[in-house]
């Protein structure tokens, strides 16, 4: 079910509840009035029965009898009995031989006064006192009139209340089509958004309401996409020209070998470069698989609790081992006490395969002169600091330098296919880490990460 729809069925619901309880409350109050009302006319017809019949002795049978034809016109069903202290009838208003029960004369006695009500028939009655005795007076009447005005207040209700909400279904289907077409609007604009023009952005109205902020956040993500399109069309675009550049001189130096025959020195050479040209696709290959294993959910990976001065002195190893003129001076000053605070979680190969690109990068862009590894601690946080005095970024370069496989341009004479960097980054954002990098061209380039301390319970 569409929203408009849900939206349109909600307003009819909480409408005609509304009109359901407002049409009760009116129903309910003017029955109460009309019970009322007549239950006075009643009490009037008693107490003017009372003063007829036995305040007669009082005036001439002259005004008697008109006061009796002006006061006593009778209402519909109207029965109207007088007992006095005997229970028995003093006064009969018709032929009929009505008597009320004995149960009412002894209730009106004893309480002064009675309202009863049986469907639309009503019963009142009076204890009045009088120099002739105690009397009881009782009156029956129908609320005739009263019941067919009810009656059609009943009708008018339900049908006004059917046909509001016939009026409400329109009024509603109007008022959900007016609120929900800035959505419509939305949707079709999304719509003819694709991946060939994501630059297209979505009209963001008066940018002051929930719509305009949901428009917002779309177009924000549009950008986010747009860019995430760039970057992977750059990254196929540079990973092709890298795997390209090692295959084409493979190929190149193998059919030149193969064009005529030659000693076995000139082979050697031969191998030795396809050899080099393989061990650089190996790396690259290396490269753009931990890329992609950075790329993963941190959940999905095993963790461990990791000494990150250890780790740091396991990659120095692996690096002088590797690079035995390189000069790596790790700095590990106001160490904690407790050993625990050097613990960091996250994956041991992972972090390693990022140190080590950033330490080999020291190293190849210094030359292998000297590089400081300097650890500090925080409350919450390790912070590794990793400094070169090499060649430096140029300044116009340092926006793109994370990017996967650039090379900034003093960099071009160094092995290497631009991905250590970038890798780096990934993987210590993989673990909730910060990554910051400055450099100055010709003075070298400083790279500290931060990195969660271990939380022990």
């Amino acid at each position: 079910m569409k929203i408009k729809t849900k939206l349109t069925l909600l307003f009819i619901l909480i409408t005609a509840i509304l009109l359901i309880v407002l049409n009760f409350y009116i129903y309910s109050i003017s029955r109460s009035y009309a019970t009322s009302n007549f239950v006075s006319r009643l009490k009037e017809r008693a107490l003017n029965a009372a003063n007829i019949y036995l305040e007669q002795d009082e005036v001439s049978p002259g005004i008697y009898q008109q006061y009796k034809v002006q006061q006593l016109e009778k209402i519909p069903g109207e029965i109207i009995r007088m007992y006095d202290e005997k229970n028995q009838p003093a006064f009969i208003s018709n032929n009929s031989d009505f008597t009320f029960p004995l149960y009412l004369i002894e209730i009106t006695r004893k309480k002064g006064e009675l309202q009863q009500r049986n469907e639309n028939t009503y019963v009142y009655g009076l204890y009045y006192h009088d120099n002739q005795g105690d009397f009881v007076i009782l009156v029956k009447a129908t609320d005739v009139i009263g019941e067919a005005k009810l009656f059609h207040l009943r009708d008018d209700l339900v049908i006004g209340f059917f046909f509001s909400i016939l009026a409400l279904f329109f009024i509603g289907r109007f008022l959900t089509k007016m609120v929900m077409k800035p959505v419509s609007d939305i949707i079709e604009q999304v719509n003819e958004i694709s991946n060939t023009n994501l630059n297209k952005r979505l009209n963001e109205g008066n940018g002051k309401d929930e719509l305009a902020e949901l428009a917002i956040t779309f177009n924000q993500m549009l950008s986010r996409l747009e860019e995430a399109f760039r970057l992977q069309q750059n990254f196929v675009a540079n990973a092709s020209h890298e795997l390209r550049t090692p295959l084409t001189s493979i190929i190149g130096t193998i059919e030149v070998a193969l064009s005529k025959q030659r000693d076995p020195e000139e082979y050697r050479a031969v191998l030795q470069t396809v050899l080099e040209e393989a061990e650089r696709l190996h790396t690259l290959s290396d490269g753009l698989l931990n890329i992609a294993q950075a790329s993963f959910d941190i959940n999905n990976l095993k963790l461990e609790p990791i000494r990150i001065d250890e780790l740091l002195q396991e990659v120095k190893d692996i690096i002088h081992n590797q690079m035995p003129e390189s000069k790596m001076e790790l700095q590990f000053e106001h160490m904690p006490e407790n050993s625990e605070e050097l613990l960091v979680t996250g994956n041991r190969n992972l972090l390693t395969i990022a140190f080590k690109n950033l330490i080999e990068n020291a190293n190849k862009f210094s030359s292998y002169n000297k590089i400081l590894i300097h650890m500090d601690f925080s409350l919450e946080s390790i912070q590794i600091i990793i400094r070169d005095f090499g060649i430096g970024i140029p300044e116009k370069d340092m926006q793109n330098v994370l990017q996967t496989f650039f090379r900034a341009g003093n960099a071009r004479n160094f092995k290497g296919s631009g991905v250590g960097l970038s890798l780096s980054q990934k993987i210590i954002l993989l673990h909730d880490g910060e990554f910051f990098l400055r450099s100055e061209e010709g003075q070298g380039t400083t790279v500290m990460v931060l990195l969660k301390k271990t939380k022990i319970a």
